[in-house]
């Protein structure tokens, strides 16, 4: 775990700038706010304890939220996913199977990785845009919200894999 650390460090700053300087600024319509900064936080190690994720989550959201002006959103956020993703792990990945160091797009397969983002993504974006909306008046607007940013969302995690993820072994089915 300790190697892993100069290519964490990488991750994050590049999905730092990745999300300041590029996603932040897109407007697709004010239902869709991709976020790819959470892709750090899922690409941790697996055996990374459970605490040091939500350090991970809550100082690297803070980090965002700096640079964003979005007042700890982010960083409650991040430690909600850091909090969740051994729950998550453990409920969609099938008993007695045997994964690398990290999640790897290519050792998981392509079915893993949608539903492993996809939820988080959902329960990230939910989280966020209900404290960003602090209100329930618009329910439905803000659940077309949630959804169609989580699938941006998660569309482009996905193509930022492709992209950037070492091929070790290609697994699809």
């Amino acid at each position: 775990m300790i190697n892993e650390i100069p290519h964490n460090l990488l991750r994050f700053i590049l999905l730092l700038l990745a999300q300041i300087l590029i996603f932040s600024n897109i407007n697709f319509s004010s239902f869709i706010n991709p976020y790819v900064f959470p892709l750090f936080i899922l690409l941790l190690p697996f055996e990374t304890p459970r605490w040091m994720l939500m350090l991970a989550g809550m100082l690297s959201g803070l980090v965002l939220d700096i640079f964003l002006g979005s007042m700890g959103m982010h960083a409650a956020a991040c430690l909600l996913v850091g909090y969740m993703r051994p729950f998550l792990i453990n409920i969609i990945t099938p008993k007695g199977t045997d994964f690398e160091i990290s999640p790897n797009i290519y050792a998981q397969g392509l079915p893993w990785f949608i539903s492993y983002t996809g939820i988080t993504m959902l329960i990230y974006l939910t989280f966020y845009f209900l404290v960003e909306a602090a209100t329930f008046l618009n329910f439905f607007l803000l659940l077309l919200k949630i959804i169609l940013s989580t699938a941006m969302s998660v569309m482009f995690m996905i193509i930022f894999l492709f992209l950037f993820s070492a091929r070790k072994k290609r697994r699809f089915a």
